[in-house]
């Protein structure tokens, strides 16, 4: 490389990490660096990660595209919509977990594509759990439960990039999952048990759920056909009325997974 070109490369790659150092991820922490998660999101911008704190916020929750919003200990930040409207709505290639999301209308609504919500406790909303609509976020290791609607609800969703894996989704007052519109879903590895209509109910002929080693249990209707590769096995959760949906030693669910993992919501707390 004669020196004219080590000058003119030396220049350029200085102008490059330049340019990797003013775009590089940001990282806000709520409340040290934002009084509530809402002045926190209207600080970032795609790439960034807001971190939460312990504690209640009582706030409506628009997830800006791209941000990845986590609770720093898992169900300790409460997100909490005082009992009405959307409690979260995701955007583009956000990103959801270790929220405890409760008492709203609906816990979290999205539409967009590459959304991911993991490690959430969804619990005592008026209506749906997880409400998804043309597209279906990666939905893993939450807990879905006591929610006056289905648990989880989808329409028109495709399971292309993501699918709803390994989820404990149990005593909703309505379905397990809903799946309505024309849509094709891969239900996995989760636990659907103690739901006071369907575990699952395809509203559509249209609507194509393949369901692969979920544990069916004591929903209150059934279609008398279990699907195959699935099975009905009481969860044995540790304490149901106090919210510990943990497997006992003894549930017959440890390590059924398609991925010799335990079936349900892989998660400590």
């Amino acid at each position: 490389m004669n020196p004219i070109t080590q000058k003119t490369y030396s220049i350029f790659l200085m102008t490059i990490l330049s340019f990797l150092f003013i775009v590089q991820a940001a990282s806000v922490s709520v409340p040290s660096k934002a009084p509530t998660i809402a002045a926190a999101m209207a600080s970032v911008k795609k790439g960034d990660t807001v971190w939460v704190e312990e504690g209640v916020y009582r706030e409506h929750i628009y997830v800006n595209p791209g941000v990845t919003l986590i609770s720093r200990t898992i169900f300790k930040a409460v997100i909490d919509g005082s009992g009405r409207g959307t409690v979260v709505t995701m955007s583009n290639g956000s990103k959801l977990s270790g929220f405890e999301i409760r008492n709203g209308t609906v816990g979290i609504f999205s539409t967009s594509a590459g959304v991911s919500i993991t490690q959430c406790r969804i619990i005592y909303n008026q209506q749906t759990g997880i409400m998804s609509v043309g597209n279906l976020p990666k939905i893993e290791d939450n807990i879905i439960v006591y929610n006056r609607g289905s648990g989880i609800q989808g329409w028109d969703v495709r399971s292309t990039s993501a699918s709803i894996n390994h989820n404990t989704i149990a005593f909703n007052s309505n379905h397990g999952v809903a799946i309505g519109g024309s849509s094709s879903v891969i239900l996995e590895n989760s636990i659907i048990a103690f739901n006071d209509q369907f575990g699952v109910k395809p509203s559509e002929e249209a609507v194509r759920i393949t369901m692969i080693n979920n544990s069916f249990f004591q929903n209150s209707k059934f279609t008398n056909v279990l699907p195959s590769d699935n099975f009905s096995l009481d969860p044995m959760f540790g304490d149901a009325k106090k919210l510990n949906f943990m497997l006992s030693q003894d549930s017959r669910c440890i390590g059924k997974g398609s991925d010799n993992q335990d079936i349900g919501a892989r998660v400590i707390y």
